[in-house]
């Protein structure tokens, strides 16, 4: 095991742990949005219906949270480089624009009717975080020298929005509509974007609940800066540690007064699932990163590679592949490959469970794809 002391700020900044935590999650996400058979999912792998939290729900704030960790490490290298800061962020608006254009593209296919494309989504809030995190990263380090109180103001940033967006919600009214029911949410939603969202009332990821979704992010920003500073690893560790318990306890009590709620991105819900981001990345810190006993998550790490990737293009073939027409040899039936492989396939010897064996064998279907791109030590950034 190399030494606990860490060798210093730009000699080795590359984490296992940020790639295997994305490889986690983006597997997740392959499951949580292809089942085999929607009637058979989980309870876990639905999304909570409003109030609640399920396993699924940790998806997104999960990548959105790792994103925010990779952009300290990510900036200070091109920094030290002496790339200009107005040049990172040119680069940084040109990724986070071509991140939007991606995701409303995924939203349009295959029939682009821009009458009634919808223009939020995963991709689009991912940019918007993405762009806010780097801005108020690269502000803050720009006015305070001290790393410590770059990380204070930081986490006084992150809480102010948490309670800003609960203070919103909480005190401006929409007539007809009580607090936190998503009323000023979808009000907002509808008066600049009616007909363009994922219902005919209501989007997931909208304009407002964009805000908390920030915080989201730049607690992953927090993180990042803990493990790039030189402290003793086991100090950043505790340090880790205590910070995910305690915000675990500031959301356990959140939660009373604002529900855990992913539709509405709740401050309660930023709170739990960066408490469990920060715990489970610190585990896999301390496995891949200082034990080096991180070689059995090498398929995560090689699907986190290549994160946005994955997502975007595994989407596609699924909508491609998933509905096309197939006539069955033995009834004679007509039915879509996605019924087919279930029916032929899986469920024969998968039984009551062949819904979540068709997703896991998705998600091993792109872990080949994106080992074989590993292995050929092609990384594919968007």
């Amino acid at each position: 095991m190399e030494s606990m002391e860490d060798k210093g700020k730009g000699s080795n900044t590359r984490f296992d742990c940020v790639d295997i935590f994305r490889g986690l999650t983006i597997s997740l996400m392959l499951m949580v949005i292809n089942p085999g058979d929607v009637t058979k999912i989980p309870a876990q792998f639905k999304h909570a219906a409003w109030n609640g939290i399920t396993l699924a729900d940790f998806v997104f704030p999960f990548f959105i949270f790792i994103m925010g960790v990779v952009v300290p490490i990510s900036i200070n290298k091109r920094l030290e480089k002496g790339i200009s800061r107005i040049r990172i962020i040119t680069n940084v608006l040109s990724r986070s624009v071509m991140m939007f254009l991606l995701g409303l593209i995924l939203n349009g296919f295959p029939t682009f009717d821009l009458a009634v494309i919808r223009v939020p989504g995963v991709l689009q809030r991912i940019a918007i975080v993405y762009f806010c995190s780097v801005l108020i990263y690269l502000l803050v380090r720009s006015l305070f020298k001290r790393e410590i109180v770059q990380i204070g103001v930081q986490s006084l940033i992150t809480v102010l929005l948490l309670i800003l967006y609960y203070w919103i919600l909480k005190h401006v009214q929409v007539p007809g509509i009580s607090e936190l029911k998503g009323g000023l949410v979808s009000y907002i939603d509808l008066k600049y974007l009616k007909g363009h969202l994922y219902t005919a009332t209501f989007d997931p990821e909208g304009i407002l609940s964009t805000i908390p979704a920030i915080s989201s992010g730049l607690f992953g920003v927090i993180v990042g800066m803990v493990l790039l500073r030189r402290d003793n690893r086991l100090v950043k560790i505790i340090v880790l540690v205590c910070s995910g318990v305690l915000l675990l306890l500031y959301a356990s009590w959140f939660n009373s007064i604002f529900p855990y709620n992913k539709n509405l991105w709740s401050s309660s819900f930023v709170l739990v699932t960066s408490g469990y981001g920060i715990l489970l990345l610190t585990a896999l810190y301390l496995i891949t990163d200082i034990l080096k006993m991180g070689g059995i998550l090498t398929a995560f790490k090689a699907i986190g590679a290549s994160p946005i990737f994955v997502y975007f293009a595994s989407n596609i073939v699924g909508r491609i592949i998933w509905g096309l027409p197939i006539k069955d040899a033995i009834s004679g039936a007509t039915m879509t490959f996605k019924a087919w492989v279930m029916e032929r396939l899986i469920s024969p010897w998968a039984h009551s469970l062949d819904s979540i064996y068709f997703s896991v064998l998705y998600v091993v279907v792109w872990m080949a794809i994106a080992g074989v791109l590993y292995h050929r030590k092609i990384y594919i950034r968007l």
